[in-house]
């Protein structure tokens, strides 16, 4: 029979087993305390007896030294009279109180000289004799008084005294037997009241062994196979398990650590598959094997924006195994996949189905409800300058994922995150690899033919006896031809390996020189030089980047504005070159894109001039970064190393 849940708690057990402990002890202590009362009261019942005893002994003396000094004339009666009888009633008197006490076993403060917290009383055997003491003293009282005679005045002490020595046997007699019987009563009593205190204290002391024993055994001994695990754990063995053998707190405690532990070994494998996986695919097969341990998700899928502006489902895992869903594709404006990705934060749907039917911009919802998911978590994965995305975890069950699941995907969303957008930008730097040795071998087959073509509109040109729309087309086919060297140039340059020829430049006369060979351009350009310390940089490279961004900035300037540009160092470790044009500003879809290679927003443009620059600046250790608004237009923000700063790296 199972025991309710709440008698199962251990911290009830220890407390009941304590609260018994000490309730025993408390009793011993407490018995003790009364036995010590009981003796002093039972000694007092002894030295009452004793001094009734000794009483009635002077009694008898007193009467025996009358009767050996018997008064010879009147004034030897009258003497004796003084002395002897007002003796013989004091002590009368004192017995008689006594033995009264005694019969009707009330002893009060003003007999025994104290008050006591325990009052004395009689054991049933003393008093009976003391009241059989009593009918004796009585019935001596009465003869002693038909003695005495009538007349108080001249009482007949002669033969007061020999009655009383007549009685001194009985009265001795009975005295002894009463003394004798308390002894006996209250020795017996003693005796009783040690036996049960011994009796009190072995109880203790067996409930108290008997508690170690449990104690070791329920507490102690889990509490060291859990310390135990918690070694192991902490040594790296997330494998290891601690045996669950009560159902108490240890062994909820147990039953946590195993949770623990096995959540912990599953973060390992986690952790493990993240590292090794080398395509999309497996690390998706990974997760979807490694994550039901630790949060309920049957669903796994990755979403990327690409360079086309719209998000792709670039692969799905449903119940461990991929998920054939095709390639789906939608535009992100004003759906949930576009908040998550702006705002960096993870986003829970409670209910995909309910949730789906709010717009008809909600593509992907609609397709993981007709999928029979209904709880769903999007996940932010890359950054703006790596790869976009979203990673989707989903449960067939609505409202689902509880607190704890949100906040351990919320903590493991970076790594995730990080690993996925790792994953995607390796099988796309891999597939640009591929396409740059294609394309380098390309642009050589390209320009040879190309070469004979330039040749070929070179030698029509010279000739004049050709009609005027000839030339025409022979001008637009020359100006053709130009826009594809640049093209194959900005390929070649973008693809192959990036050497650098390292000098010590002053980046403010580098761009004095470039601003003067801009000059012919309509828009002006307006320099700010400050004192900057020297680079260490390759003059042509850094040449190309402020010709392409001053490019850049008098083309989308306004009429009748200026490019402003100026140098200033910051921090004592860097260099900033900062160019800035009033011109309208760029949208935020393509400033978030505006690095991506081949993307354009100018016509004829190769999309290939800002990749270049951002290039170039990583390989020099530098920043490049732009920002637009309808304030102060666009800015480039273009950061160097200094000298010292570059040597060190």
């Amino acid at each position: 029979m199972t025991l309710p849940k709440i008698l199962q708690s251990l911290k009830l057990q220890i407390s009941i087993a304590i609260a018994s402990l000490t309730i025993l002890f408390a009793v011993s202590i407490l018995y003790s305390l009364h036995v010590i009362d009981q003796q002093h009261s039972d000694d007092v019942l002894v030295q009452l007896a004793g001094q009734l005893q000794f009483n009635q002994q002077r009694l008898t003396v007193q009467a025996m030294r009358y009767q050996e000094n018997a008064p010879r004339d009147y004034p030897s009666y009258f003497r004796d009279l003084r002395l002897y009888f007002e003796d013989q009633k004091k002590t009368r008197a004192e017995m008689n109180r006594i033995i009264e006490a005694f019969a009707t076993n009330r002893f009060d403060s003003a007999l025994i000289g104290e008050t006591m917290r325990m009052p004395p009383q009689l054991p049933e055997r003393s008093q009976v004799m003391a009241q059989d003491l009593a009918a004796v003293w009585k019935d001596f009282l009465a003869k002693l008084d038909e003695r005495i005679g009538p007349d108080l005045e001249e009482p007949r002490l002669e033969w007061a005294a020999a009655w009383i020595v007549e009685q001194n046997a009985t009265l001795e007699e009975i005295s002894e037997r009463l003394l004798r019987t308390l002894e006996n009563d209250v020795s017996a009593r003693a005796a009783a009241a040690n036996l049960v205190n011994r009796l009190l204290l072995a109880a203790a002391l067996v409930v108290a062994v008997g508690i170690g024993v449990w104690f070791y055994r329920r507490v102690l001994q889990p509490l060291s196979a859990a310390v135990e695990g918690f070694k192991q754990v902490a040594n790296g063995d997330f494998s290891y398990r601690v045996a669950v053998s009560q159902n108490n707190e240890i062994g909820w405690l147990a039953t946590a650590f195993n949770h623990l532990s096995g959540r912990m070994e599953a973060l390992r494998r986690l952790l493990t598959g993240l590292e090794q996986g080398a395509s999309l695919e497996g690390t998706l097969h990974i997760l979807s094997e490694t994550l039901p341990p630790l949060i309920p998700v049957d669903w796994i899928g990755v979403l990327v924006l690409g360079p086309d502006g719209r998000i792709h489902l670039e692969k799905a895992f449903s119940d461990g195994k991929p998920d054939p869903l095709g390639k789906l594709n939608f535009e992100p404006d004003k759906t949930l996949l576009e908040e998550c990705i702006r705002n960096r934060e993870p986003l829970h749907i409670p209910d995909v189905r309910e949730i789906a039917t709010l717009s008809d911009k909600y593509v992907f919802l609609s397709q993981l409800s007709d999928l029979g998911r209904r709880d769903a978590i999007f996940l932010p994965i890359g950054s703006r300058a790596t790869v976009q995305g979203v990673a989707v975890f989903a449960s067939r069950f609505p409202n689902n994922y509880r607190p704890e699941h949100l906040a351990l995907l919320r903590n493991l969303g970076v790594l995730v995150g990080v690993s996925l957008a790792r994953t995607i930008q390796l099988v796309e730097s891999t597939r640009l690899a591929s396409i740059g040795q294609f394309a380098s071998g390309i642009v050589h087959e390209i320009r040879n033919p190309l070469a004979t073509i330039n040749l070929a509109l070179e030698h029509l040109k010279g000739l004049t006896n050709l009609p005027g729309s000839t030339h025409q087309r022979i001008d637009l086919a020359d100006t053709e031809v130009r826009r594809l060297e640049r093209l194959l140039d900005d390929i070649l340059l973008y693809a192959k390996p990036l050497t650098l020829n390292r000098s010590t430049l002053d980046i403010n006369e580098l761009i004095a020189d470039v601003i003067a060979a801009m000059a012919q351009d309509p828009t002006p350009i307006v320099f700010r030089p400050d004192p900057c310390p020297g680079v260490s940089a390759d003059p042509d490279r850094i040449r190309q980047v402020l010709i392409n961004l001053l490019s850049n900035a008098q083309q989308a300037s306004l009429l009748g504005t200026s490019v402003q540009i100026r140098c200033q160092p910051i921090d004592g470790h860097r260099v900033e070159v900062e160019i800035q044009n009033g011109g309208e500003p760029i949208p935020e879809k393509t400033l978030a894109r505006i690095f991506e290679p081949f993307f354009t927003s100018k016509p004829g443009g190769t999309g290939l001039g800002l990749p270049i620059v951002q290039r170039i600046v990583d390989a020099h250790g530098g920043q490049i970064a732009l920002e637009s608004d309808t304030q102060n237009g666009t800015r480039a923000r273009l950061t160097l190393p200094v000298i010292s700063a570059a040597i060190a790296a």
